[in-house]
């Protein structure tokens, strides 16, 4: 096995790279004498197997050793997701790996593909709110961490969320084309409205609360349809949408900055607050069912964590700017 971890990736074959992956993740989780022998019969068993092998190998490596020094974003979104969980980390190697691993990674996960973040026309960091004003006059609030695309054309007007959370003010079109906010789940119709659309990375459901107006729902498999009103909530996928609920009055909060936690677990609470901080938040299990009740302002989540130390029977652990623990 002497293909140097140089060598070029086996473009044409995804799911080799994908396997290689998927490999390294097993050799990580105490493999048994079993998995061992398979790994080597499949590294052996094909050149490609070794190149894909080296190049993953070697990617792990450079993670580990300087995660916390890559640019700007992309150096928040490693560290927190290779420190997740090992399927965390299996999302960041195969999306760094680049463009032979693309269509692998939409297929297996169900996630945008990077570069659909990273390219998207309007985009905001951590932590950061975006108001936009659109050519049509509409309205548009990016919460934190949030990509936004937009397709105008003669027949209609397209929002397309790539990931995160958008506040829509839907505009009046002289031409009257219809305003359409498209997700991986699905599509959302405004009528006369003001509403909120969310849909983070690792989700499989779009989220939609309805302000002023209404809406109407429409999956992107099945044909499904809903109409939304004012005050009222839903989750939807590709194939289903759920039953509408009460919105709390409070869904808004975020475009002022605060997030309110009604007898949130704090596992849940975190990762919320997590959205909105550069690095790794972690939350102990055994800390993770106690209740948070409260209205927390996010410029600022040290000064949270403080708080919630002062107020939970929990300690937060520091180990450097990147790294936070909450636990016992």
């Amino acid at each position: 096995m002497s293909s140097s971890s140089t060598s070029a990736l086996p473009r044409s074959q995804p799911a080799v790279v994908t396997a290689a992956v998927d490999w390294l993740i097993c050799l990580q989780c105490d493999p048994t004498p079993a998995e061992l022998a398979r790994w080597q019969a499949w590294r052996e068993a094909c050149p490609d197997h070794d190149v894909a092998w080296q190049r993953v190998t070697s990617m792990s490596q450079v993670l580990d050793a300087h995660a916390a020094k890559l640019p700007g974003a992309l150096a928040s979104q490693v560290v927190e997701q290779i420190s997740r969980s090992h399927s965390g980390r299996r999302r960041v190697l195969l999306a760094l790996l680049g463009v032979s691993v693309t269509g692998a990674l939409v297929a297996v996960s169900g996630e945008p593909a990077p570069w659909r973040v990273w390219t998207a026309a309007y985009r905001s960091g951590v932590g950061e709110r975006r108001l936009l004003t659109l050519e049509d006059g509409t309205r548009l609030m990016l919460n934190t961490r949030s990509a936004v695309d937009t397709r105008f054309d003669a027949q209609a007007r397209r929002i397309v969320l790539v990931e995160g959370e958008i506040q829509i003010e839907s505009g009046q079109d002289a031409a009257g084309r219809p305003l359409i906010v498209e997700t991986r789940s699905g599509f959302v119709s405004p009528i006369g409205t003001r509403f909120i659309v969310r849909q983070l990375g690792d989700e499989a459901q779009t989220h939609v609360s309805v302000q002023e107006g209404a809406v109407r729902i429409q999956t992107r498999l099945g044909g499904t349809e809903l109409r939304l009103n004012r005050g009222e909530r839903t989750s939807f996928d590709r194939y289903s949408v759920d039953a509408a609920q009460p919105s709390p009055d409070n869904a808004d909060a975020w475009t002022s900055g605060m997030v309110f936690a009604d007898n949130w677990r704090l596992g849940d609470f975190l990762s919320e607050l997590r959205r909105y901080r550069r690095g790794f938040l972690r939350c102990d299990p055994a800390v993770a069912e106690l209740r948070v009740t409260g209205a927390f302002p996010v410029q600022d989540t040290d000064k949270v964590l403080r708080l919630i130390e002062k107020i939970l029977p929990v300690r937060v652990h520091t180990r450097s700017a990147y790294w936070v623990t909450v636990g016992p």
